[in-house]
């Protein structure tokens, strides 16, 4: 499968008025749960993008990390699962930020934040918000398996029983 993940770049001098329209992480009302999950999403994006970087090695070091002994390898592997599920029905790039520049760290582009809110959605229990955010991460594309798999990881965390989804 040939990469769809780039990260975002642009030439330098659009970079400035890039950076001042791209919303914050902080500013999203993610809790410390989902912004790991979005750091060890950004990992999995550059090992898509730049298999030679081996990123996803940081993904499951930065998880295993971040997350409760045992379930930091288990998280980053059912992260990578949706985020496969996810690059299968979409046709365009995926924009992520690099996980290894600090300065780009604080920006989320709009699709990462429509993966965060699905899985927060989720989460929650509010099936209409993460349906809209799975089908704008799709592009419109069959959005089912990216719904079950964002379920999954609500459910090891404990924040699903009744799985709807799955």
């Amino acid at each position: 499968m040939e990469p769809i993940s780039q990260p975002s770049r642009g030439p330098q001098r659009n970079k400035a008025s890039r950076m001042a329209k791209q919303q914050t992480v902080s500013s999203c009302g993610f809790d410390e749960f989902e912004e790991h999950v979005l750091h060890v999403s950004r990992y999995f994006f550059l090992a898509f993008s730049e298999p030679q970087s081996e990123a996803w090695i940081d993904a499951f070091r930065h998880a295993e990390q971040v997350f409760p002994v045992p379930f930091g390898a288990t998280i980053a592997n059912a992260v990578l699962i949706a985020l496969n599920d996810m690059r299968q029905s979409r046709i365009r790039a995926f924009s992520y930020t690099n996980p290894h520049c600090v300065n780009c760290a604080q920006g989320i582009t709009d699709e990462e934040r429509y993966l965060i809110l699905a899985l927060q959605s989720i989460r929650r229990g509010i099936r209409g918000v993460a349906e809209t955010n799975c089908m704008l991460l799709c592009e419109g594309g069959h959005n089912t398996k990216l719904l079950a798999s964002l379920e999954r990881i609500a459910i090891i965390t404990g924040d699903v029983s009744k799985p709807r989804y799955n």
